[in-house]
C-alpha cells in the first residue's frame, strides 16, 4: 500500500514535467489501436527510426541550446547548406563519400562557431543571429547547388543510412551498449535520489 501511495505521489509530482510522456504514450495507444498487427512491430519501428534519424540527431543539438535558454533558427538552413557542399563534392566533382562527410561536418562546424561568436561575444540575441543565419545559408544553398537537384548519392552514403551495425560492445539480437548506458542511467539515479545532498523539494524519487 505505502509503494502504491508513493507511486502515485511521485506521478502527481511530477506531472508537469512528465506531461509530453503522456501524450505520447496516449498518441501510441491511438494508433495502436486502430493498427495493432503492424503499428509497434519490430519492421515499422525500425522505419520510423531510419525515417526520421536526421531529426533525432537534430534534436540532440537542439537540446542543448534550448537548455541554454536560446533558440536556433537557421538549423534547417545549416542542414540544407551542409548537404549541398556535400553533394557536390561527391557527385559532381567525384570525391570518395567519406570526403562529403568530412566536409559536412567542418562546415557545419565553422558555421556553428560563426554563430556562436556573435552570441557569446558580441551578445547579439540569438534569435536574431540565427534569424539571420537562416535567410543566409538558404540562400547560400542555392548558389553551391546552382538551383539544380543532385543525385545519386553513392552507395555508401545510402549504408550511413540504411545500414546496420551489431552495436558498438556487440550483442546476439541486443545491443550490449545501449544496456550499459540504460543500466548507467538507473544507476545514477538512485545514486542522486539516496544522496544526503539531495531534497525532497528538489526531487522526488519512487519508492517500490
Amino acid at each position: 500500500m505505502t509503494a502504491e501511495i508513493s507511486l502515485v505521489d511521485t506521478l502527481k509530482a511530477n506531472l508537469r514535467q512528465g506531461g509530453i510522456f503522456i501524450a505520447f504514450v496516449a498518441i501510441v495507444a491511438l494508433f495502436w489501436a486502430f493498427n495493432p498487427d503492424t503499428f509497434l512491430s519490430s519492421g515499422n519501428l525500425t522505419n520510423i527510426v531510419l525515417q526520421y534519424s536526421y531529426i533525432l540527431i537534430l534534436a540532440i543539438g537542439m537540446l542543448f541550446v534550448i537548455v541554454l535558454a536560446q533558440i536556433d533558427l537557421s538549423v534547417g538552413s545549416v542542414v540544407a547548406v551542409t548537404g549541398a557542399l556535400s553533394g557536390v563534392l561527391v557527385i559532381r566533382h567525384g570525391y570518395p563519400w567519406w570526403v562529403g562527410v568530412i566536409a559536412a561536418l567542418v562546415m557545419g562546424i565553422l558555421i556553428g562557431a560563426f554563430q556562436g561568436f556573435w552570441v557569446a561575444y558580441v551578445g547579439i540575441p540569438g534569435f536574431i543571429v540565427t534569424l539571420a543565419g537562416m535567410l543566409l545559408f538558404r540562400g547560400l544553398t542555392y548558389q553551391v547547388l546552382d538551383n539544380v537537384s543532385l543525385s545519386p548519392f553513392p552507395k555508401g552514403y545510402y549504408n550511413i543510412a540504411n545500414g546496420f551495425l551489431n552495436g558498438l560492445l556487440g550483442g546476439n539480437g541486443f545491443d550490449v551498449f545501449t544496456l550499459v548506458i540504460f543500466g548507467r542511467s538507473l544507476s545514477s539515479a538512485s545514486s542522486s535520489c539516496g544522496s544526503p545532498t539531495s531534497s525532497p523539494s528538489s526531487a522526488v524519487c519512487p519508492s517500490f
